[in-house]
C-alpha cells in the first residue's frame, strides 16, 4: 500500500478529485451556457477535462490498495459500492473528453467565422435603396449551431452526471468512515 509519512495515500488523494471535478462542473457549465465567458475559462476548463479523470483514476488505484490492505479476505459491500461509484465517475469523465473538445473546436470555428465576417466590407445598397442583409460567408454556420447545441446538451448532461457520481462516491466513502460516529 502506498503511504505518505506512514499514512495511507488514499484518504489524502481523494481530495484532488473532489476539488477538480467540482471545479470542472462549475467552469464547464459556465463555458457551455455563457458564450462570452468561453475565451476566459476555456483553457482552464480544457485542462480540468483532462486532469480531473486522472485524479479520479489515482484515487481509485490508491483506494484499491487501501481496501486490499484493510480487507485481505474480500471487500465488504460498502467498499465495493464506493469503488463502483468511483468507476462510474471515472467513465463519465472519460466520456466527457471527446464531447468537450468537439464542442470547443466547433466554438473556435464559430468565433473564427465571426471574426472573418467582422472584417468583410459592408454590402452595397440594392436598387430600391435597401441595404442587402449581410448573411454569412460561413456555409457551416447553421449546421454548426445545431451540432453545438447537441454537444452542449450532452456535455451538460455528463457534467451533471459527474457531479452526481462525485457526490455518491464521496457520500459512500464518508459514510464508511464517519457513519455512526457522530450522533444527534
Amino acid at each position: 500500500m502506498t503511504t505518505i509519512l506512514d499514512l495511507p495515500l488514499h484518504p489524502l488523494a481523494v481530495h484532488a478529485p473532489i476539488i477538480l471535478v467540482a471545479l470542472l462542473v462549475l467552469l464547464g457549465a459556465a463555458y457551455v451556457l455563457i458564450p462570452p465567458l468561453r475565451q476566459r475559462v476555456g483553457w482552464a476548463a480544457a485542462i480540468l477535462v483532462l486532469v480531473a479523470p486522472a485524479s479520479v483514476y489515482g484515487s481509485i488505484l490508491t483506494g484499491q490498495q487501501f481496501a486490499d490492505y484493510t480487507y485481505p479476505d474480500g471487500w465488504p459491500e460498502a467498499v465495493q459500492q464506493h469503488h463502483d461509484n468511483a468507476y462510474w465517475l471515472l467513465w463519465t469523465l472519460v466520456a466527457l473528453i471527446p464531447v468537450w473538445f468537439l464542442f470547443a473546436g466547433l466554438d473556435r470555428g464559430r468565433r473564427a467565422a465571426l471574426l472573418r465576417n467582422g472584417d468583410a466590407p459592408k454590402p452595397a445598397p440594392s436598387e430600391d435603396g435597401e441595404t442587402a442583409s449581410t448573411g454569412s460567408d460561413d456555409p457551416a454556420a447553421g449546421g454548426r449551431k445545431v451540432i453545438m447545441f447537441v454537444f452542449g446538451l450532452i456535455a451538460l448532461a455528463l457534467l451533471g452526471l459527474a457531479a452526481w457520481w462525485l457526490f455518491q462516491t464521496g457520500h459512500t466513502g464518508a459514510d464508511m468512515v464517519w457513519g455512526g460516529v457522530v450522533q444527534n
